[in-house]
C-alpha cells in the first residue's frame, strides 16, 4: 500500500447547478493507476476505467493523488512520485501530455482565481520544500509561496485558500491575492481532533469537510468559521482504514477514498458500506470544470415583522454571458425598497455587525457596486417580497460596472439591502453569497 511511503506528506438556501458534468466525480485508485467516474448522486461507479494514465505517453504514473477539471476542456491529474501533473481529455479519451518542472512530491491541486495551485512538499529540481505554488493555467510559475507546515489539500472558501497542514494538524487561511498565510482557520490537537488532515472539500451547506488519515479515523465537518461541527467515526472495522479522499454527494451522503477502498458513508444511518474495495482510492474532485455552487454565508438580519431574507442563486455567472444567472431575495418583507450590492474580494474580511442593536451584519469586503433599486411587492407587514437582478441583463446595462470585464475564476460576493424604518438603522440585510465565474 502506498500511504505510508517516505514521500507521503500535501437561514438561506443553496441551489445546485444540475448540470450533467455536476452529477459525475473523479476517482483516484492508485492502485490500478485509473481515474474512475462516480456518480455524484448516490456514489455509483459510472465507468471503472474512465482514465487508464499507465495508456499516457510520458513519465509513467507512480502514486496519483488528485485529477480535476480546469474548467478548458481538460483533467489534470497530479502524482506524488512521479512529480508531475498529466493532461487528459475532458472525455477521459486522450492523452494530452504532461506537466513537469520544480515540483516535487506533490499532492493535492486546485483551479481558482484565474490559477493553478499546487501542494509541495519536495526540494528537488527548485520546487521549493513545503510551499503552496501558484502557476498561471499555461503552467508558468508565478511563484513558490513558503508554507509554515507540509501542505497536503487545498480548496477555496470565501475568497481565500485554506490549505491542509499534516505535520501541525490544522487547516490554514491563505491569501490567493500574496500568497501569504492569513491565520489558522482550525486548530486540531490531533488527538481527538483531526489527524493528518487530507483532502479539503465543500459541502453543499458551504462548510468544508477533510479526513484523518490516522486516529481518530474519520470524516470532519467544519463551519466557515472554523468550527468543527460533525465528526463521523470509521470503525476498527468494516470502515475505510488511512482515508485521504472525500466529497460529500448530493444526497447528502459522502464518498471516502482510502488506502482500503472507496467507500460510501450514510450520513442518516451512520453506516459505511464499499463501493470498490481492495484499491487504494485517493482524492475525489467533480468532473468537467465544474466549481463549487454558489455558497451562502454570514448571517442575515431578523426584519420588524420576524422576516429572514435569503439570498440565493442557482448557477454561477457565466463570464461570457454564455448562461444565465439570477440573484434572487426570498422571504423578504412586503413593499419595501432596496436592492442587491457585491463586491469582488473577501480576503481577510470578517462580517461587521450593521450597528451595536442590529441583527444585521455588513458581509462584503469594499469597494461595493450598488445593482438597481427595486420594489420587493408582495404584502406590507408579510414575508412574500422578493428581489431578483439578472445578471446578464445588468452587465449589458452597466459594462464599466465594478469588476468588468469578469474573466472565469473571478470571484463574486453579494448581499440584499433594504428598508425596515423601525429597525436600528432603519435598514436591513440578507445574508451574503459567494460566486464564481465560469468561461
Amino acid at each position: 500500500m502506498h500511504r505510508f511511503q517516505p514521500r507521503l506528506a500535501c437561514a438561506a438556501t443553496l441551489l445546485i447547478c444540475a448540470s450533467a458534468s455536476a452529477q459525475e466525480l473523479l476517482a483516484v485508485d492508485a492502485t490500478n493507476d485509473r481515474i474512475m467516474l462516480l456518480s455524484a448522486v448516490d456514489g455509483s461507479v459510472l465507468n471503472a476505467s474512465f482514465i487508464n494514465l499507465a495508456s499516457g505517453g510520458g513519465t509513467p504514473p507512480g502514486l496519483p493523488i488528485q485529477a480535476i477539471s480546469n474548467g478548458a476542456g481538460e483533467i489534470w491529474v497530479s502524482d506524488q512520485t512521479a512529480d508531475v501533473i498529466f493532461r487528459w481529455s475532458a472525455d477521459g479519451s486522450t492523452y494530452l501530455g504532461q506537466f513537469g518542472t520544480t515540483r516535487d512530491n506533490i499532492r493535492g491541486i486546485h483551479v481558482d482565481f484565474g490559477r493553478l495551485w499546487v501542494c509541495n512538499a519536495g526540494t528537488a529540481g527548485g520546487s521549493f520544500g513545503n510551499a503552496v505554488k501558484e502557476y498561471d493555467l499555461a503552467f508558468n510559475l508565478i511563484a513558490g509561496h513558503p508554507y509554515s507546515g507540509s501542505p497536503f489539500g487545498i480548496a477555496s472558501l470565501n475568497g481565500e485558500l485554506i490549505v491542509t497542514d499534516i505535520t501541525n494538524d490544522r487547516l490554514v487561511r491563505v491569501n490567493p491575492t500574496t500568497g501569504l498565510e492569513l491565520g489558522v482557520l482550525h486548530d486540531s490537537d490531533g488527538v481527538s481532533g483531526v489527524d493528518f488532515p487530507g483532502q479539503l472539500n465543500k459541502t453543499q451547506a458551504g462548510n468544508l469537510v477533510t479526513v484523518g488519515l490516522v486516529a481518530p479515523v474519520g470524516i470532519f465537518e467544519y463551519s466557515p468559521a472554523g468550527v468543527e461541527l460533525n465528526y463521523f467515526a470509521a470503525p476498527t472495522s468494516g470502515g475505510p482504514t488511512t482515508p485521504q479522499g472525500v466529497h460529500e454527494l448530493l444526497n447528502g451522503n459522502f464518498v471516502v477514498g482510502a488506502g482500503n477502498g472507496l467507500w460510501l458513508y450514510n450520513r442518516a444511518a451512520g453506516t459505511w458500506s464499499t463501493i470498490v474495495a481492495s484499491i487504494d482510492a485517493n482524492y475525489i474532485s467533480p468532473r468537467n470544470g465544474f466549481v463549487a455552487p454558489p455558497s451562502a454565508y454570514c448571517t442575515a438580519g431578523t426584519s420588524t415583522n420576524g422576516c429572514v431574507p435569503a439570498l440565493s442563486a442557482a448557477a454561477n455567472p457565466s463570464a461570457s454571458g454564455a448562461s444565465a444567472c439570477v440573484l434572487s431575495v426570498a422571504a423578504l418583507e412586503g413593499q419595501k425598497q432596496g436592492l442587491v450590492f457585491y463586491g469582488l474580494d473577501n480576503t481577510g474580511f470578517s462580517p461587521l455587525p450593521w450597528s451595536a442593536t442590529s441583527t444585521s451584519f455588513f458581509c462584503v469586503k469594499s469597494p461595493t457596486q450598488r445593482t438597481l433599486p427595486q420594489s420587493s411587492g408582495g404584502t406590507n407587514g408579510a414575508c412574500d417580497g422578493a428581489f431578483n437582478v439578472d445578471w446578464n441583463a445588468f452587465l449589458l446595462a452597466f459594462p464599466t460596472a465594478l469588476g468588468a470585464p469578469f474573466a472565469p475564476g473571478d470571484k463574486l460576493f453579494a448581499q440584499a439591502w433594504y428598508r425596515d424604518p423601525p429597525a436600528p438603522k432603519t435598514t436591513n440585510l440578507s445574508n451574503g453569497l459567494e460566486l464564481t465565474f465560469v468561461p
